[in-house]
């Protein structure tokens, strides 16, 4: 009778073990996916560094339109006149949404401290497309009137942008203005960037 009792709480730790351990098993493999997906996650969307995204614009990166019927193409200095302006990425870095800029053209001459004036041409400027508030993408109002006079707002909130004047915030809620970026005109006409943004881009409010 001993001997048959051992025998059946062998068998009795032996499933108890193995019930242990498969529950473990799929613990372990699901953390190992999880720690998989949240990696790919990490690389897909922007590092935050200081409360605003992280571009990953470089010098020689052609713009081409964000938006529109002509989206992914690449925009050309001909396309735009005084007071236009148009949404832009840097070709083929369109996934990262830090990347995002408005490409303004204004009266060459125009433009007015703390405007970078190197790192414009032809009357092109051109900002980070991201709030300083909120994260919301600004939109371009133009002035019929007097175009080289246009602003940049942000609808969400009310915020509004002085492209002339550095981005310089004229009214609403976001606390500093929009980051400049640098842009020249090329040999075949295109745009292209030639500098990384001089200031910090996105919500900038905790």
């Amino acid at each position: 009778m001993v001997a048959g009792t051992g025998g059946n709480e062998r068998e009795s730790n032996s499933g108890l073990t193995r019930r242990r351990f498969t529950p473990g098993v799929l613990i372990a493999s699901a953390a190992a996916a999880f720690g998989s997906l949240f990696a790919l996650l990490k690389d897909l969307v922007p590092e935050k560094k200081g409360g605003g995204y992280v571009a990953t614009i470089r010098p020689g990166d052609r713009l081409v339109y964000a938006k529109g019927g002509n989206m992914g193409a690449s925009l050309r200095a001909s396309a735009l006149q005084v007071g236009d302006a148009v949404l832009a990425f840097p070709d083929g870095k369109s996934s990262n949404p830090a990347n995002l800029v408005q490409l303004i053209r204004l009266e060459e001459g125009k433009f007015e401290k703390p405007t970078r004036i190197d790192l414009t041409e032809q009357g092109f400027v051109a900002y980070s497309a991201i709030c300083t508030h909120l994260g919301c993408t600004v939109s371009w109002e133009k002035n019929q009137q007097a175009p080289a006079a246009s602003l940049t707002e942000c609808l969400c909130h009310n915020s509004i942008f002085d492209p002339a004047r550095g981005a310089k915030v004229l009214g609403g809620p976001a606390p500093i203005p929009l980051a400049q970026i640098g842009v020249k005109v090329a040999e075949d006409g295109t745009l292209v960037f030639t500098s990384d943004f001089t200031g910090p881009i996105g919500p900038q409010v905790s």
